[in-house]
């Protein structure tokens, strides 16, 4: 069954409600490491979410049913023209006041465990940062239409050539739903840190070239 879904960018008033879907979506990852409820965890991402980095660079995009949001995707990319350097909301002591309500270092061990998953795109890539769906609107095609839309977005710009994204090795419905829609393995990484703190050490990199892809 596919379901009707709204795809738009997202705008600050449904923050909260993204920040709590991506709790729920990927903060078990976290949990282990930082010990943070899901209400925690899902303050921090809505922080993360009002203060995001200096990054031109970087859409969230929402999918809607009715008003309800039922799936989230983040996708980033490298500019011909981006600086060398960019100002992190790390390094914003308003982001860091907002957030120590959680306690500096469980905040200091979610910062690392983020850090651990980050991925800067090459030129010409767009990257697929995170793909969310609500536990209750799963196995309705949502995921499947939000993949889609990023691979348009990607085919319908003039500077960008590929369509990236990491997936855990165990992982085996979404590597089946990556390979249904061509996305192909170019290599697997292994961290100790990542198995360590994460729960998943083994990682495929994925990508996306459009039809003509083999």
């Amino acid at each position: 069954m596919t379901t009707s879904i709204q795809i738009e960018p997202v705008c600050p008033q449904f923050h909260q409600a993204v920040a709590e879907l991506m709790a729920y979506g990927f903060g078990h990852k976290f949990q282990k490491i930082t010990s943070l409820s899901i209400t925690d965890l899902a303050y921090v991402f809505e922080q993360l979410l009002n203060h995001p980095p200096m990054e031109q660079s970087t859409l969230r995009i929402i999918a809607r049913e009715n008003e309800e949001i039922v799936g989230t995707m983040c996708l980033k990319w490298k500019e011909a023209d981006n600086r060398a350097a960019i100002t992190s909301v790390r390094a914003n002591p308003h982001w860091w006041s907002q957030c120590n309500r959680v306690g500096m270092w469980k905040l200091l061990q979610l910062i690392t465990g983020l850090h651990l998953l980050k991925h800067t795109p090459t030129l010409g890539e767009c990257y697929v940062e995170d793909l969310v769906v609500h536990p209750q609107h799963q196995g309705k095609g949502i995921g499947t239409q939000l993949l889609q839309w990023a691979q348009k977005y990607m085919l319908q710009s003039k500077s960008m050539s590929s369509l990236s994204l990491h997936v855990a090795s165990q992982n085996h419905q979404a590597i089946q739903l990556y390979e249904r829609y061509q996305f192909r393995k170019q290599y697997s990484t292994n961290s100790f840190l990542t198995g360590l703190l994460l729960g998943e050490n083994q990682w495929h990199y994925m990508i996306y070239k459009g039809d003509s892809y083999v």
